[in-house]
């Protein structure tokens, strides 16, 4: 991640994740198995860091990726359990083998495709898309710096249709709570119910709702925790709920209710009445600065490729995708036209001139000006 990556303290930062994935988190266990909660954290990560890095090539340390999430290193570092087998072969691509958890997930991400559990359909420029899944790494490569203790740095490509998510499909959700909730045993159960409840939340700001109604049964099932017992399962909701309010700062209330449409006394308690309290709501929505800058500045850089380019051929490698991706973020390629682009857009969605001084310092952190060895 570039210099200006944040290392989330008690700052509110807002971040994105996008719809398709949001509404399909449950997807993330039947593709990734036993390696689905770090694939989560990794998104959330990435989603996060796409702030600045948001075109798509991105490096980063394992430090960087602990600091958003708050994973334990020992666990990340460990050997993956893959490899448990005495005659399990590590797998290797491009010279590296992946051996710890964390560059096994990694490499998950890239060569397995997250296969969705319904199916996500948005409209663009008048048509329907249907999704069925979503490709999250396009390429990675993992170096080790001989002169910072060997440590590994990690240089990756998202795909374009993430990146899309990023910029026309998303939730809003504070991610300042989300590694404070995952804190202790439990701690991805209250991850997953923390991005549920964001998502709901950013909902009700668009449907103007204030309140949700979920069963205590559902709740569980989202937080992957199992009881036989209905009192036991409404007291580990009633614990994790109040983590999420006291540790990841969730500004909602909540209350145990009669079922919806119910008068019957015997399953009072076990539906939950949430509450988004406004003041939440108005801190989960992002600057209209920021909504606006992020979309005409990629729409702007690619109609500005298009005009430069066509449908002439540039010389990249054999199995590229995305010459836009590769050239937004050259250093060498139009340099000047991208900063013109970068400065109207800035003008446009922040209603204030920007010095070409400082459009060179902000596209070095956009990304625009690459700090990646993937080219």
């Amino acid at each position: 991640m570039n210099e200006q990556t944040l290392a989330l303290t008690d700052t509110r930062v807002i971040s994105r994740i996008d719809r398709a994935i949001a509404d399909n988190l449950d997807a993330l266990k039947k593709t990734y198995g036993r390696d689905h909660e770090i694939a989560r954290d990794f998104i959330i990560f990435i989603s996060t860091s796409l702030k600045t890095d948001m075109f798509g090539f991105t490096r980063f340390t394992m430090s960087d990726f602990i600091k958003v999430v708050g994973r334990d290193r020992r666990e990340l570092s460990s050997k993956h359990s893959y490899l448990l087998d005495k005659d399990a072969e590590a797998i290797e691509y491009k010279g590296h083998k992946f051996v710890s958890v964390f560059d096994y997930v990694l490499h998950l991400l890239q060569s397995r495709n997250l296969i969705f559990s319904k199916a996500y359909s948005y409209h663009n420029h008048g048509r329907t898309v249907e999704m069925e899944g979503i490709q999250i790494i396009k390429q990675l490569k993992i170096t080790t710096d001989t002169k910072n203790d060997n440590r590994k740095v990690y240089d990756i490509r998202l795909s374009e249709d993430f990146l899309n998510g990023f910029i026309s499909r998303y939730y809003t959700f504070e991610v300042t709570g989300y590694p404070k909730v995952g804190k202790g045993k439990g701690g991805d159960g209250r991850k997953t119910l923390y991005l549920m409840l964001s998502k709901a939340m950013h909902q009700n700001v668009s449907d103007r709702v204030r309140y949700s109604w979920y069963s205590v049964d559902f709740l569980c099932k989202i937080c992957d925790v199992h009881f036989s017992e209905p009192a036991e399962r409404k007291r580990l909701i009633t614990k994790y709920l109040n983590n999420l309010i006291e540790k990841g700062g969730l500004k909602i209330t909540y209350e145990f209710v009669i079922k919806l449409g119910s008068n019957d006394k015997h399953i009072r308690g076990f539906w939950i009445k949430v509450d988004f309290m406004p003041e939440g709501i108005i801190q989960l929505r992002e600057s209209q600065a920021d909504h606006h800058f992020h979309s005409i500045l990629s729409a702007d850089l690619k109609s500005q490729f298009s005009n430069l380019y066509g449908k002439r051929n540039l010389v990249f490698p054999e199995d590229e995708s995305d010459p836009f991706q590769r050239w937004v973020t050259n250093p060498r390629a139009d340099w000047d036209i991208k900063r013109s682009v970068f400065m109207n857009c800035y003008s446009l969605a922040y209603k204030k001139h920007i010095s070409t001084w400082d459009a060179d310092l902000k596209m070095s952190s956009t990304s625009i000006k690459l700090n990646s060895n993937l080219i």
